[in-house]
């Protein structure tokens, strides 16, 4: 695995001119799929596709930004008092644990949608959410708990589309069903794949999903990636300087 590219890295590999567009920062999520069955752990990616305006070719783990189902959702869902402190740290008052749960949700969701895979437990949902209608009718809740918190970052300033997001670590065992590639919701991946990190090393990424992976490396090695008390980084910019922090 290379190593982890330091900030300064970050902005030259994906600042545009300060000329163009400031966009809304939205709130999203992205799920890190483990899987831990063979001697090499191997991790869940896609590539977006070439027709996208935002990141088009490039692997990234499967996710996307919070919508108002998420939030509907969350507001019957509850976090473990580990992650809910972690993904509260740093945030302002107006974003509760409510928007927390949904971030979760929304990287649960994504995750179906774009690589077919759906994690939770059995149970009944309300089918009247139009984005949980397909784990409704199947008979799946999704499971905040087993999403572990393991990194925030904020899209740089310059991009057309500005992020957010909370990376989240969960195990492949959580999958309780699959989709074909041509039968997922949402087409945005032109391929999907399980990689080990020395695979992904040599894989078209953005300099942030690198980063983050080195950090998952990191919480692999010493065993921790379940434990959401360990403190998490958070990349952003602050007086228009890039910094990372743990929180």
């Amino acid at each position: 695995m290379q190593e982890p590219v330091r900030a300064s890295e970050v902005v030259r590999s994906s600042v545009m001119p300060a000329a163009a567009a400031r966009p809304t920062v939205r709130q999203a999520g992205t799920l890190i799929l483990l899987d831990e069955t063979s001697p090499v752990t191997r991790i869940l990616m896609g590539q977006r596709s070439q027709k996208l305006a935002f990141m088009p070719g490039k692997f990234v783990f499967p996710g996307g930004r919070l919508e108002a189902g998420d939030l509907r959702l969350a507001a019957g869902l509850g976090l473990p008092a580990d992650a809910a402190s972690r993904l509260l740290a740093g945030t302002p008052a107006r974003f509760t644990e409510r928007h927390a749960v949904a971030v979760m949700l929304a990287a649960v969701r994504e995750t179906y949608e774009e690589a077919g895979a759906m994690l939770g437990t059995p149970g009944k949902l309300d089918g009247s959410n139009p984005a949980w209608s397909a784990f409704a009718a199947a008979g799946i809740v999704p499971a905040p708990a087993t999403l572990f918190p393991i990194a925030r970052a904020i899209t740089p300033p310059g991009l057309p589309r500005r992020f957010d997001t909370r990376f989240f670590c969960a195990s492949a065992d959580s999958i309780v069903s699959t989709l074909s590639f041509a039968d997922r919701p949402d087409p945005e991946f032109d391929r999907i794949g399980w990689f080990s990190l020395d695979e992904i090393a040599a894989l078209d990424l953005p300099a942030i999903t690198r980063q983050v992976l080195a950090d998952i490396e990191g919480r692999l090695r010493d065993g921790s990636w379940r434990d959401s008390s360990q403190t998490m980084p958070f990349y952003r910019f602050l007086k228009g300087r890039p910094i990372r922090e743990m929180i």
